[in-house]
């Protein structure tokens, strides 16, 4: 029987009739395939679906009609690339990492920080650095795809990623020749067809799960110039850790939404909204009301839904002592081949398993998947083996039941997607957020609330929420009591954009309510920047101190406008000479050479400003990178471990800090002053009285301190030097509102309010009235201001009594 289109789905299809590009954000269980194949069988076109998987590919291409073709990317890569390097393909053997070093060169063990690393290791790393730029968007290596090493400090990161890089890009050409001998990967295909800029044959393009879309797919969907349509759903982003991306949530279209479920009833819809806001997701489920759906403990199941692999392995165990016919999701063949090829190697005899059959001993298959970033997709699995042994992993698996006629199916919640059960119970792992240093419950991330969403999304008439019962005394703890705190911990001590992240904070409540449409902003916003030119960035270097090159690229465009660094700098090099306590502070004599350093800095910047002193750009850059650390001493009430003031004794100077500023700073910031001449140049012909730089508002004490970065002739700006303008959202749309409603008084005239793009050098900026309206304000600034102002004076409690207010999250924060 058809069921009837909703208006949801229709408003999709008409809009993709009329040719617009669409980002349809789909629930679980809101018919997002069949909205698909309606909008593709509305039109004659030609068109291209674009699949998560082949499993995906080929169930779709059975709904789809012949206008549409359905592939995966792997797919089209290798119709383009991959069908070159077959022959490779077919040598699919994994090689261990001391073969892999014979091939690449290299022979000698290489100390770093007086610590070894083998040269088996070496390899390893080098191997993971082309993986990661693989799965990168990036167009040439770099010394930043290194992988973190454990106990290295970042000096000694950085060396040992300019060593590795050479042997890197020898991979690489190794990788690309047909005749290499590398092992050679589906990715490594994948991400040489991206690097050619293909076209996509179609009048349409269908991108489907897109909320988990490989960044080297991204990349060629966003260049196409055919119909662009990505559907998915970003609460449903569980594969992060392998790199994957949101396309969703920064695609600058037309954001459309389903949320009828045709899955499950409205007590499941209940639960899965409940998880939605803590995956800081602004979709809200309806539920079928004809659909009975139930919530609690159930007697009889048809999946238990796990964490990990270990989890469900547990789970399977128990029901085969029980003689209940059980099936594991994707069968047990993998796991018994590996189990078995531990037996062999365990007992000293080679095995013929074909991924493995090079390595001589368990040990090595265990150091590989620990250890090599191409072996972690084994890790799991291995250390499964460990902790149940090969023999009863190997019965297990033999006792398994087809899931046809099981009569329950166990899966981890990553293998769930996409599937469905009558009755489901959530097992082991999802464990509640752990403590902190004082006591108080971690912040539940919203990855791990997505997981569980997905998770709770796969029952249509019975969810026993068994193993995530603790979600009720998590919330009661996070509650804001009405005092003024969450947590424990006073909102007035956060900044305004840390206190954007806490939806009952006070200024969140108000702009949620009186500017209830940021997603409308941010999606301007995002059309507007849609044909950027690259990011300037750090290229030989593998961490980057982001932050302070940040904050120092803000000081140096300070210095530009005739403006001192601000006060922030200033408190914080009193804060470091003070003698009260300081979180990661050394000595006090260490802590007096640093006050006295701070100062000469503060009096070396003033006298540059003064016209006493002539110091040359390179001295100016690495001032401003010096002073970011003070300035982060007065932001976060601590030395932080990374910063450079950790390194110093009672004998450092002003010239020392600055000797010590590292190259790639220098060359970053300069670069980023070159490429601001067009958008930042006309402010600096501005008179003095109209630049303010660092300005405070008249609000900005009511909410335990406020200040901006620029006001330049009534144009409220804030500088972001981020590589991912896409990531900018909703946070950083009110972190504007909020400083120009905090403008009690009008003292600076704002009358346009934008970002500054610093590594692009970009300015987005709109009107006040244009702003103010697109966040669909409910009254005029003055008396938004007068509102804001009333709502901040009034106690906690009785801000609380006004009631719950929406909260519209359409991004996270990036700086």
């Amino acid at each position: 029987m058809d069921v009837k289109p909703t208006e949801e789905q229709l408003a999709a299809r008409d809009m993709f009739l009329a040719g617009r590009e669409l980002a349809l954000v789909a629930g679980a269980g809101t018919g997002k395939t069949a909205t698909l194949v309606m909008m593709a069988g509305a039109t004659r076109k030609r068109g291209l679906y674009v699949a998560f998987n082949r499993a995906i590919a080929d169930e779709a291409r059975q709904r789809f009609g012949a206008n549409v073709e359905c592939r995966t990317a792997h797919s089209l890569a290798h119709r383009a690339v991959g069908r070159n390097y077959r022959e490779r393909l077919n040598r699919s053997a994994r090689i261990p990492a001391k073969e892999t070093a014979r091939l690449l060169g290299i022979r000698q063990e290489l100390r770093v920080s007086s610590r070894p690393i083998t040269c088996a290791h070496q390899a390893r790393l080098v191997m993971g650095m082309i993986r990661r730029f693989c799965y990168s968007t990036d167009r040439q290596l770099t010394a930043r795809h290194l992988e973190r090493i454990n106990g290295l400090d970042t000096v000694a990161q950085d060396h040992l990623a300019r060593v590795l890089l050479p042997y890197a890009c020898r991979a690489w050409d190794d990788i690309c020749a047909p005749d290499g001998r590398l092992r050679f990967e589906h990715d490594h295909y994948l991400k040489m067809w991206a690097l050619t800029g293909p076209v996509l044959e179609g009048d349409f393009v269908l991108l489907d799960e897109a909320q988990d879309t490989n960044p080297v797919l991204e990349e060629v969907f966003l260049a196409q110039h055919a119909q662009r349509v990505c559907v998915g759903d970003p609460a449903q982003q569980i594969y992060a850790w392998r790199d994957a991306r949101d396309v969703m949530t920064g695609f600058p279209a037309d954001h459309l939404y389903l949320t009828r479920s045709f899955r499950f009833g409205p007590h499941i819809a209940r639960t899965a909204n409940r998880w939605l806001r803590h995956a800081d997701s602004d979709l809200q489920l309806t539920g079928n009301s004809v659909i009975d759906s139930r919530v609690g403990a159930a007697a009889e199941i048809d999946a238990v839904l796990c964490r990990g692999n270990a989890d469900a392995m547990q789970e399977v165990l128990g029901f085969l002592k029980r003689g209940v016919p059980v099936a594991l999701t994707g069968g047990g063949e993998t796991l018994r081949n590996i189990a078995q090829a531990a037996q062999a190697l365990k007992a000293g005899r080679a095995t013929t398993h074909p991924e493995l059959f090079l390595f001589t001993s368990w040990d090595d298959v265990q150091e590989y998947a620990e250890n090599d970033t191409a072996g972690q997709d084994l890790k799991a699995i291995v250390t499964l083996v460990d902790t149940y042994g090969p023999e009863v992993i190997i019965d297990a698996v033999d006792r398994l039941t087809d899931e046809r006629t099981a009569r329950v199916t166990v899966s981890t919640a990553h293998k769930a997607k996409g599937r469905e059960w009558s009755r489901v119970r959530i097992g082991n792992g999802f464990a509640e957020p752990s403590v902190d240093d004082h006591g108080m419950p971690r912040p539940l991330g919203a990855g791990e609330a997505r997981l569980i969403y997905v998770a709770v999304t796969r029952a249509r008439h019975h969810l026993d929420p068994a193993g995530i019962r603790w979600i009720d005394d998590y919330e009661k703890t996070m509650e804001s009591t009405g005092d003024g705190t969450v947590a424990g911990r006073p909102m007035i001590e956060l900044s305004l954009t840390r206190q954007l992240r806490y939806p009952n904070s006070p200024m969140s409540q108000f702009l949620a309510r009186h500017l209830p449409h940021s997603a409308v902003v941010v999606q301007d916003y995002l059309r507007r920047i849609g044909d950027l030119p690259r990011p300037v960035q750090p290229i030989d270097v593998r961490y980057p101190d982001w932050s302070a090159l940040g904050h120092a690229v803000d000081f140096r465009l300070r210095l530009c406008l005739g403006s001192p660094l601000g006060a922030p700098v200033g408190i914080g090099v009193e804060a470091v000479g003070a003698a009260g306590p300081l979180r990661g502070a050394p000595p006090p004599p260490v802590r007096q050479a640093l006050h006295r350093a701070g100062r000469d800095l503060v009096a070396m910047v003033d006298a540059y400003l003064n016209g006493d002193d002539d110091i040359d750009g390179e001295i100016l850059e690495r001032l401003c990178f010096v002073a970011a650390y003070y300035e982060d001493v007065y932001r976060t009430g601590e030395i932080r471990r990374y910063s450079m003031l950790t390194g110093a004794t009672p004998a450092t100077t002003l010239d020392d800090l600055l000797a010590a500023v590292p190259g790639y700073a220098i060359e970053d910031v300069t670069r980023q002053l070159a490429i601001a001449e067009e958008a930042f140049g006309p402010f600096l012909e501005l008179p003095a009285a109209a630049r303010f730089c660092g300005p405070t508002f008249a609000g900005s004490q009511d909410i335990g301190g406020a200040d901006a970065d620029f006001i330049l002739d009534g144009l409220l700006l804030d500088c972001k030097a981020t590589i991912r303008p896409h990531q900018l959202g909703r946070d950083e749309i009110y972190q504007l509102a909020g400083y120009l409603l905090l403008d009690y008084d009008d003292r600076y005239g704002i009358d346009r309010v934008g970002l500054y793009l610093s590594r692009q050098g970009a300015l987005v900026s709109w009107s006040a009235p244009e702003f103010l309206r697109r966040l669909g304000a409910t009254g005029p600034l003055g008396e938004l201001r007068r509102q804001l102002r009333e709502h901040l004076h009034r106690r906690p409690g009785d801000r609380r009594a006004a009631g719950p207010q929406p909260d519209d999250r359409t991004g996270s924060p990036v700086r």
